[in-house]
C-alpha cells in the first residue's frame, strides 16, 4: 500500500495515483455511475434503506448531485473538505436503520454492508475505465484497488474485511451473489428501475436510451434479469461497438474536454501549491506529465 499524501492540497490520493487517472475520466463517470447504483440495490437491505431514508423519488437531481460531490470531494478534494465530506456522511449514516420487507435488521454502519457499497464503486469505476477509455494492466488495476483499500476504514469499513487484492475483490462480489445475499428483491426491483428510469428524466431521450442500455449490458446476468431486462445479440453487439468506438475516440480528445470539473480543479489546486512551494524554494514534483 502507498504512504499518505504528504499535503493537503494533494488529498487522499494525489495527482500521481492510478485512482485520479481513472476517476477524472467523464467517460468513467458516465459509464460508472448507475451501475454501481444498481448493483447497490441489488443487496435487499440496501435497497430497504434507500428506499426508506433517501429522497430519490422527491428530489433526485439534489439526491444526485449530493452523491456525486460526496464521492468525487473524497477523491478529488484536499483534507480540510474530505474531513468535512466524511464528517458529514458519518452524520447521516448514524441515523439510518430499520428493516427490510422480510424482517431482516440493517444500518448503515454495518462494515459488511458498507464494504459492498464501496466494493460496487470500485469495480464499476475499473470497469467502465476499460470498456469506454483504455486497457489498464495488472498492476494498474492493483494498485488503485490498493488506494481505495488504503483508505476504506475513513468509511468505516474494518481493514481485515478487505480481500488482499481486486482479483480476491471481485471474487467475493460474485459469491454474494451466487450464494443469494444480493439479489433482485421486489423492493430493490422497483428503486433500481426508478433510479435508472424516472419519471422526470434531465436527460434527452436519445442520451438516456444510451446511458440505461450501457447500465443494463455491464450488468451481471442474474441481477440483470432480477430487475427486469432483457437482453440478446443485437444488443450486445451495439454496445460493443459503441465501446469500441468510444475507446478509439476518448484517448485522443485534450483533457479540457473529457476530464470532470472537479477533477480538473484538483490539478490547479495542486499546481497553485507547487508555485508556493517552488517560491519557498522546494520543488514538490507532485504533478506528473499530461
Amino acid at each position: 500500500m502507498i504512504a499518505s499524501p504528504p499535503t493537503p492540497d494533494l488529498g487522499l490520493f494525489g495527482p500521481h495515483s492510478t485512482v485520479w487517472h481513472v476517476d477524472r475520466e467523464i467517460a468513467v463517470l458516465l459509464g460508472s455511475g448507475s451501475r454501481a447504483l444498481m448493483l447497490q440495490v441489488a443487496h435487499p437491505k440496501v435497497a430497504a434503506a434507500v428506499d426508506a431514508h433517501s429522497r430519490y423519488r422527491s428530489d433526485p437531481l439534489g439526491r444526485l448531485r449530493d452523491t456525486l460531490n460526496s464521492i468525487y470531494g473524497f477523491t478529488f478534494a484536499s483534507m480540510p473538505e474530505v474531513d468535512r465530506i466524511l464528517g458529514h456522511i458519518h452524520h447521516l449514516h448514524t441515523h439510518v436503520r430499520g428493516r427490510t420487507a422480510g424482517g431482516e435488521p440493517y444500518t448503515a454502519l454495518d462494515p459488511h454492508l458498507l464494504l459492498w457499497v464501496y466494493a460496487t464503486l470500485i469495480d464499476s469505476s475499473l470497469l467502465a475505465y476499460e470498456t469506454f477509455v483504455a486497457p489498464l494492466t495488472l498492476a494498474q488495476r492493483e494498485q488503485y484497488y490498493a488506494d481505495l483499500r488504503r483508505v476504506g476504514p475513513l468509511w468505516g469499513i474494518r481493514p481485515s474485511d478487505f480481500p488482499d487484492t481486486l482479483v480476491g475483490l471481485r471474487f467475493w462480489m460474485a459469491d454474494r451473489i451466487r450464494s443469494g445475499e444480493v439479489h433482485v428483491s421486489p423492493q430493490g426491483r422497483y428503486v433500481g428501475r426508478f433510479l435508472l428510469e424516472p419519471k422526470g428524466w434531465w436527460l434527452p431521450p436519445p442520451a438516456a436510451l444510451l446511458l440505461r442500455q450501457s447500465t443494463v449490458w455491464q450488468l451481471p446476468p442474474s441481477l440483470r434479469e432480477g430487475f427486469g431486462y432483457s437482453w440478446g445479440p443485437r444488443r450486445e453487439a451495439a454496445m460493443r461497438s459503441l465501446a469500441a468506438l468510444s475507446r478509439a475516440i476518448v484517448p485522443r480528445l485534450p483533457h479540457a474536454l473529457r476530464d470532470l470539473p472537479t477533477a480538473r480543479s484538483a490539478y490547479r489546486r495542486v499546481r497553485r501549491a507547487e508555485a508556493r512551494a517552488a517560491a519557498g524554494g522546494v520543488v514538490p514534483g507532485a504533478l506528473p506529465p499530461r
